[in-house]
């Protein structure tokens, strides 16, 4: 077990009102079209965390516009019961404030875990420090990139996903500004072939964005 995984499950051990899963909430909208959108019946929840969300979101005729019919898979290294490793193909992957807890060197390895799971995947990733400190004394967002940083990470991958990057602007202060980034699969082949960052130019940058 890897240094950041070691720490989050010492985290989720002793902080059972931390890392409940609320993040869902913050995205539900972005979830529920992705969901009727596409069909969606079978969810895979990667880095669920406590998962304490999925039965207030999912099948509750109480929540408006709850989707109904969705089997959703949770699934957390760092949380006991939800730390076996899912198998089979999902409709979508869910990955919502989980990569930036993961250090740096283990990145390239968990993304290519990620995308086994399913070919329509739904990201979110904070730039930015968090609020809490581990029991080593680092900070519970190991890798704090900009996005560009993190698109390249996501180059190798066809262009069946979303991303919402969480920033700051560089004066601090507490406003999150919020860019949702999806490219398009031609897009991504052909900065595949070029060898190019994803933000050399501002005119790539506007191929980029796939509305």
């Amino acid at each position: 077990m890897y240094e950041s995984l070691t720490e989050a499950t010492k985290f989720h051990a002793v902080n059972q009102d931390n890392w409940i899963g609320e993040a869902l909430a913050e995205y539900k909208h972005q979830i529920f079209n992705l969901i009727k959108e596409n069909n969606i019946k079978t969810i895979l929840d990667y880095g669920c965390g406590k998962a304490k969300f999925h039965s207030i979101l999912f099948n509750n005729r109480k929540v408006p516009g709850s989707p109904m019919g969705i089997n959703i898979t949770p699934y957390d290294p760092a949380v006991a019961q939800f730390s076996n490793k899912p198998t089979g193909q999902y409709d979508l992957v869910l990955c919502i404030d989980v990569m930036e807890h993961v250090q740096e060197d283990k990145v390239d390895e968990v993304l290519k875990d990620i995308f086994t799971y399913g070919n329509k995947v739904f990201l979110t990733i904070t730039c930015y420090p968090a609020k809490q400190i581990l029991t080593n004394g680092k900070n519970a967002h190991y890798t704090i990139k900009n996005p560009e940083w993190w698109k390249e990470k996501l180059k190798p991958y066809d262009g069946n996903y979303i991303v919402i990057f969480q920033t700051k602007p560089e004066r601090g202060g507490d406003v999150v500004n919020k860019e949702e980034w999806k490219p398009n699969k031609t897009t991504i082949e052909k900065l595949k072939k070029n060898d190019k960052t994803l933000d050399e130019t501002q005119k790539e940058k506007t191929e980029l964005l796939n509305d």
